[in-house]
């Protein structure tokens, strides 16, 4: 999401203005036109999973190539194309909007010279199945740099915690950690995001064969 970040403020603002600037920032964003990046997944309890991959995103597609499992490369990479994929952990899709969440100023956070704000938040309307507990307000982009949330389903509940920073141009997630409960077992998952790259384009195979790309297709991609 493209980043248009207000000057900081010399000192604290008032809960309502950090809001407003909040509100004004997530309503600017834009999603990158094509994105690539990698995440390693863990997951412990339920399903016990290690795994790298590396997404391509633009176009309405995804390209999902799984790199990495247990600890082992994956050569040639397994290879999923979807078109029209949900991009779960933007942060336009999981920070809270004033018109559906109360917002609970709970106090300045304090990082060296930069400030960050602090509110905890409670749904305006019936609860759903994921509800933001918490959000912390960067004191520059005035965009959520921390989300804690409480997931809720008929045989699964959990709690956890997603950040986000500047990449380039862009808001990103970079560390997503959730414990729950599962049909009665205890499972926690993280999952780390790195590498981001926003090219102008992506080769015209990215989204059309699930084979590995060529070493032509790669190097443009490095570009």
């Amino acid at each position: 999401m493209s980043v248009n970040a207000a000057p900081p403020a010399p000192h604290p603002l008032p809960p309502a203005a950090v809001i407003e600037r909040y509100q004004y920032a997530l309503e600017m964003l834009l999603p990158p036109p094509y994105q690539v990046f990698e995440f390693t997944v863990d997951q412990v309890g339920w399903n016990d999973i290690a795994q790298t991959h590396r997404i391509y995103r633009g176009r309405g597609f995804q390209r999902d190539e799984l790199i990495a499992d247990g600890g082992h490369a994956v050569k040639p990479p397994v290879v999923r194309i979807r078109r029209a994929a949900r991009d779960r952990y933007a942060v336009s899709a999981v920070a809270p909007m004033p018109a559906g969440y109360t917002f609970m100023f709970a106090g300045v956070v304090r990082r060296g010279e930069r400030l960050a704000y602090l509110f905890q938040t409670r749904p305006a309307g019936p609860a759903q199945a994921f509800v933001v507990r918490s959000v912390v307000i960067d004191g520059v982009s005035y965009l959520p740099s921390k989300i804690t949330f409480a997931t809720h389903a008929a045989k699964a509940a959990g709690s956890g915690t997603m950040l986000f920073a500047k990449s380039g141009s862009y808001w990103v997630a970079t560390r997503v950690s959730v414990t729950s409960t599962v049909s009665g077992h205890q499972a926690s998952e993280s999952i780390v995001f790195s590498g981001y790259r926003f090219p102008k384009s992506l080769p015209t195979a990215t989204f059309k064969t699930s084979h590995a790309l060529s070493a032509a297709s790669a190097a443009a991609l490095s570009e």
